[in-house]
Formats: structure tokens, C-alpha cells, sequence
């Protein structure tokens, strides 16, 4: 190994234990201040709590509802991601097979969402002439409407690396364009899948901005905004806080430790082919 090699993988692990303290420290602050008691918690430190309070998750998942968070958030999320999975997949496939002005206008027009600004006055507005306002509906057409533009160029790029003789191999045999596409092509889609479903839920997860402008009813808030109800309510016990932070982080955690090794392989080969 030469020295050029030596010092670029030494500069390697350095970035990625940096990378690794920046994501980890926080975590394990919050971790550690979920389990002290209320007085111990207001120092926010590394130091270990003189006796372990794990009541503190108890006392967070009763008084702060979050099995209604839970139930609202995992609704939204998982409609979001359903729904773009199906539509998104469907209509890069359409648009990858039959090349045309309308279809390569339809895709540059959909990416060109990735750059355009997000107004919500004028959504907000569009959803109330709809009768959409102020309900899941709303909401969740606003998060596929977000989640679209990438999620079609995923679709889109990966489509170059499934053949087309499979396409007219089905034909031949009387498959449907319909029938094509889900039975042939989809289960082809699988790294392009996780990658999607993984990327679309925790984002959804973790959104706050619409939930708060497009959802106005307490009742009907996910979990990022009862971590901000939660926090008002308990405002200096940081040690309950922490403890819905914690609780708040499981879904999307279990979700990200079971599709992460998809990720890579789903973007790099739509980031080859495209």
C-alpha cells in the first residue's frame, strides 16, 4: 500500500468517526437523560443518573398520548408510502417504455418539482376549495405531491436496467400492460422499492411543517408534533421529554436498521443507468 493510499484511508476513518460522534452524541445524551430524575435531568450531561428511572417512559406514554401519535404518524406514513410506491413505479414505467414528447415533457415537468419552492397559502388555499382542508386527505396529498419528483427519477433510472425482451416476451404470451407491469416487472423493482419505502416513510415520519399548517386538530397530530406538544406541557422536566424522543425514534429507526443496506444499491444503480 502506498503512502497516497495510507493517508486517504486514514483521512477515511477520521470523516466517518467524525460523521459517526456527530449523529451518535446527541442520541446518547438524550438516551442517558431519559432515564434521570427531573433534577438531575436539568444538567443535560454524560454523567450517569445516581439510580435509573425507566418510569419516565411510562409516565411519557400515558401523559403525553403517544400511542396517538403512534397511530396517526404509522396512518400517514405508510398511506404516503403505499401510494407512492404504486403510483410512482407505474408511471416511470409508462413513461421509461413509450418515449414521446408527452411522456419526456410529463418527466422533465415532474422533476422540475425538486427545485420548485413549496407555498402553503396557495396549498392551503387549493385544499379548502377542495374540501380537503383541515383533514388526513389534505395531508397525505401534499406528502405524495412532495415525495413524487424524486422518487419518479428513482423509478425512472432503474427502469434502464430491466430489458425490455421481457416486455415482449409477456406480450407474446397475451399479458395486459397492466398485468405486465405487476407481475413481471414489479417484483424486478425490489432494491428501487426499499429504497423508496425507506426514504418516503422517514421522511413523512418526520415531518412537522405540514402536519402543523395543514392539520390543525390536536387530535389528529403525528408524532413530531406531540414531541413539540409534549415539550410545552413539560418544558424544564428534560428527563420526560427525552423519554418521548426516545419512544418518538423507534419506528424510524427499526424501519432505516431493516432497509439501509437497499439504499445504496437502489440509488447507485438508478445514478449509473440514468
Amino acid at each position: 500500500m502506498t503512502i497516497r493510499s495510507r493517508f486517504m484511508q486514514t483521512f477515511t476513518y477520521i470523516i466517518a468517526i467524525i460523521v459517526f460522534l456527530i449523529y451518535m452524541v446527541p442520541f446518547l445524551l438524550i438516551l442517558n437523560t431519559s432515564v434521570k430524575n427531573e433534577a438531575e435531568s436539568k444538567v443535560m450531561d454524560f454523567s450517569l443518573p445516581s439510580s435509573f428511572h425507566f418510569s419516565n417512559y411510562i409516565t411519557a406514554f400515558t401523559d403525553g398520548q403517544i400511542w396517538r401519535g403512534l397511530s396517526n404518524g404509522l396512518f400517514v406514513a405508510i398511506t404516503v408510502t403505499a401510494a407512492t410506491v404504486i403510483l410512482c413505479s407505474y408511471s416511470a414505467f409508462i413513461m421509461q417504455r413509450h418515449q414521446t414528447k408527452f411522456t419526456r415533457f410529463t418527466y422533465q415537468f415532474l422533476l422540475a418539482g425538486m427545485i420548485a419552492p413549496f407555498s402553503f397559502i396557495p396549498a392551503i388555499k387549493l385544499l379548502q376549495l377542495l374540501h380537503m382542508g383541515n383533514n388526513y386527505s389534505g395531508l397525505i396529498m401534499v406528502d405524495i405531491a412532495s415525495q413524487i419528483p424524486f422518487t419518479i427519477l428513482l423509478y425512472y433510472s432503474f427502469m434502464y436496467g430491466v430489458p425490455r425482451e421481457l416486455d415482449e416476451a409477456a406480450s407474446v404470451d397475451g399479458t395486459r400492460p397492466i398485468g405486465l407491469f405487476f407481475r413481471v416487472i414489479f417484483p424486478l423493482l425490489t432494491p428501487v422499492i426499499s429504497t423508496n419505502v425507506v426514504l418516503t416513510f422517514t421522511t413523512i415520519w418526520n415531518d412537522f411543517g405540514n402536519v402543523l399548517f395543514l392539520v390543525p386538530k390536536a387530535s389528529m397530530w403525528t408524532m413530531p408534533m406531540g414531541v413539540f406538544n409534549f415539550q410545552q406541557l413539560y418544558t424544564y422536566n428534560y428527563s420526560l421529554v427525552s423519554a418521548y424522543i426516545i419512544m418518538a425514534l423507534i419506528p424510524v429507526l427499526l424501519i432505516y436498521i431493516f432497509g439501509q443496506k437497499y439504499i445504496v444499491s437502489g440509488m447507485t444503480t438508478g445514478a449509473v443507468k440514468g
